[in-house]
């Protein structure tokens, strides 16, 4: 046994004052006068010795009083390890978990909820001098610093569910730096959570020794949860009139199966398609939805499925822009571009730009999502170099060289689009006679494909170096192997290059069926729709090309339906602007970006699916992988609101006896007045 104040038990000296009053009794005695004494003599014998034996009670009562009462002064208590108490001021940190999961039930009552109040049992259990930090998902500015004890309680009751998820780690580092930082006093850290398996791991963080860790958890009762994990479309361009094929990844907590769950997808409001989807157990579940567009212009969707009790996460929104135009510079040197011109001038999708390369202006670049270069000679190291930013920034580049060209130019061209050199020219009669169906690009340009398909032929070509083609996908290739139409990446952007020239007299593949499908494709593909949503709170940067502010204007997100929104930050950059995405006090739904009053993009923004998944740690294995990451000075309080203070006050000094010493010490003091009162000596 130990003492919180031993300095206190010098005041036992005090048990020598009842015995000095029991040796010294200071009673003045008076003489009475009585006529016959002798038949006294027995009887006064025997009330001595009662009334000895009175005063002997009466000073042990004493004296246990005293004892009693000054050990409850001096708290004693049997540590629970081989700890201290803590004297002083107390600098405590209360993170309560408020994020989607905590809004589960179990038979008390809602987690939040019920962590809200006992938090504010640990609270109370402090003294008024000691400090507080309180923290949630949110980490507002105010969840930064310490407060007193009353304007804790108050902030406590105003934590309401967020969206907003954290790793545990995240949150220890936070409780700790804050604690740290405070000189004065010893440092103690409580975290009111459900123990979600998705974002506690101890793994990665080792907390400082002088903190002690309390996890008072509450756990949901078990539910299975169905959500929707992520979508994507089949190809990454939308056009008008085109059959789209959007996949969606179901996953789910479900332990038996189930089928025919519905589903709905909403472009615009208006419902476009629909369709269900089955469970089985320990996977997840691929399906599909098809719908087709006829109009362009930006689409604001959003796909649901049904689900309880657990909804925030059966709604996906997601927005697009459906292709208006695109828009093609062709760039020639002399030749007759009539292939290419025939290809793009007959349809109002594309604007064609003819330019001669002596001609360019390279400022109007930017507005352009497709530059072909048509047979080059020679390409300037100005043309080169604003080619290469053109593919950062997400243009696309088609080259078919001439078989008189330039190699040194072709071949500073090539590598900074993601594309091997050239070796040589070959003079050699060949057949393409491998196309790459699974490339996006085919993605539904054929019905079928006849098994002896004919593919062009080629007289002259131009060999790429085999030892660097890893990095870039073959469209089609010889009989011989060799590349005929290279795809790679440079940035956001991509560059596409031939084989052979245009010529007749190289090959016949202007003059083939293929030509028109692998140019117009190439065209789609330079105008991709992009990411369609993001995650709220997720630091994700968006690129927009050929937008540009000026004057006041500024960016400003906008919830479809409402006035609700945010500004983001945002940074030019050549050719166009960087939007950053850092924000998290927003609801879930379909926003729109405007620059000033121009409409830009249409995006969804989703709520993290981090908690989707409701497994949690039991207490039993939360206690193993304490133990296990060796985190010595922490401990798990299992409690219910009424006691979870009495909990925190004994695992801060042990099993304490305070309270029966003083108990005792009453119960001394009242046999002393029963004895006084009731033997008659």
């Amino acid at each position: 046994m130990k003492f919180a104040h031993p300095e206190i038990l010098w005041a036992l000296i005090a048990l020598a004052i009842p015995v000095i009053v029991h040796l010294f009794n200071f009673r003045r005695f008076k003489r009475v006068a009585f006529s016959n004494v002798s038949f006294l003599r027995e009887v006064q014998q025997e009330t001595k010795s009662r009334s000895r034996l009175k005063h002997l009670l009466i000073l042990l009562s004493r004296l246990l009083a005293i004892f009693f009462l000054v050990m409850a002064f001096a708290q004693p208590y049997q540590p629970l390890d081989d700890s201290e108490v803590s004297a002083g001021k107390r600098n405590v940190s209360v993170y309560i978990d408020n994020s989607f999961s905590m809004d589960a039930r179990n038979e008390e009552g809602r987690l939040l909820d019920l962590s809200k109040a006992k938090a504010a049992e640990v609270v109370a259990a402090y003294q008024a001098t000691d400090v507080f930090q309180l923290l949630t998902n949110d980490l507002e500015g105010r969840h930064q610093r310490f407060h007193s004890q009353e304007d804790v309680f108050e902030m406590i009751d105003e934590v309401e569910v967020s969206s907003a998820t954290r790793r545990l780690d995240e949150i220890l580092q936070r409780q700790q730096d804050q604690l740290l930082s405070e000189p004065e006093g010893s440092s103690e850290a409580f975290i009111f959570s459900d123990l979600q398996q998705s974002t506690h791991r101890l793994a990665g963080f080792a907390p400082d020794s002088s903190i002690s860790l309390r996890f008072i958890p509450d756990r949901a009762a078990r539910a299975a949860n169905v959500w929707i994990d992520s979508l994507w479309f089949e190809t990454p361009v939308r056009l008008p009139n085109q059959s789209e094929k959007l996949h969606l990844r179901i996953r789910h907590s479900a332990t038996e199966q189930r089928e025919n769950i519905p589903m709905k997808l909403e472009v615009n409001g208006e419902q476009k398609a629909i369709g269900s989807f089955n469970l089985t157990p320990g996977t997840y579940t691929d399906t599909t939805l098809y719908f087709t567009l006829t109009e362009p212009g930006f689409k604001n969707c959003e796909v649901s499925i049904q689900d309880h009790p657990i909804t925030y996460d059966d709604r996906w929104y997601f927005g697009f822009d459906v292709a208006r135009m695109i828009n093609v510079m062709l760039v020639r040197d002399g030749e007759e571009p009539k292939a290419l011109r025939n290809v793009f001038g007959n349809d109002p999708f594309y604007r064609l730009q003819e330019v001669d390369i002596r001609n360019l202006n390279y400022g109007e670049f930017p507005r352009y999502d497709l530059i072909v270069l048509d047979r080059p000679q020679s390409l300037s190291s100005g043309l080169l170099r604003e080619l290469s930013g053109f593919m950062s920034d997400g243009g696309t580049v088609l080259f078919f060289p001439s078989s008189d060209g330039d190699l040194t130019a072709y071949n500073e061209l090539l590598p900074s689009g993601g594309l091997p050199p050239i070796e040589s020219l070959q003079t050699l009669e060949v057949k393409v006679n491998d196309l790459n169906l699974e490339h996006p690009l085919y993605e539904g340009v054929f019905d079928r494909i006849p098994e002896n398909i004919d593919l062009p032929k080629v007289q002259r070509y131009f060999r790429f170096s085999r030892t660097a083609l890893s990095s870039s996908d073959a469209l089609m290739r010889m009989q011989n192997g060799d590349p005929f139409i290279l795809a790679g990446k440079q940035g956001d952007g991509q560059l596409y290059a031939s084989a052979v020239s245009l010529a007749r007299e190289d090959a016949n593949f202007a003059q083939h069926a293929i030509f028109v499908p692998t140019v117009l494709r190439i065209a789609e593909f330079s105008r991709p729709s992009g990411k369609t949503s993001y995650t709220i709170g997720s630091d994700a940067v968006i690129r927009l090309r050929k937008t540009v502010l000026g004057g006041d204007a500024v960016f400003r997100f906008r919830k479809r339906g409402s006035e609700e929104g945010f500004i983001p930050r945002h940074r030019s950059v050549k050719g166009g602007t960087e939007i950053f995405t850092e924000q998290s006090a927003i609801g879930a739904g379909n926003y729109e970006l405007y620059a000033g009053d121009s409409l830009v993009m249409a995006t969804g923004m989703n709520y993290s699916r981090d908690e989707s998944e409701l497994a949690s740690w039991s207490i039993a294995e939360w206690e193993e992988q304490l133990v296990m990451a060796g985190w010595s000075n922490s401990a798990v309080l299992k409690s219910d609101i009424d006691t979870v203070s009495k909990l925190v006050q004994e695992l801060d000094s042990g099993e304490v006896f305070w309270d029966v010493m003083l108990l005792l010490a009453l119960t001394m003091l009242i046999i002393e007045l029963l004895l006084i009162k009731f033997w008659k000596s």
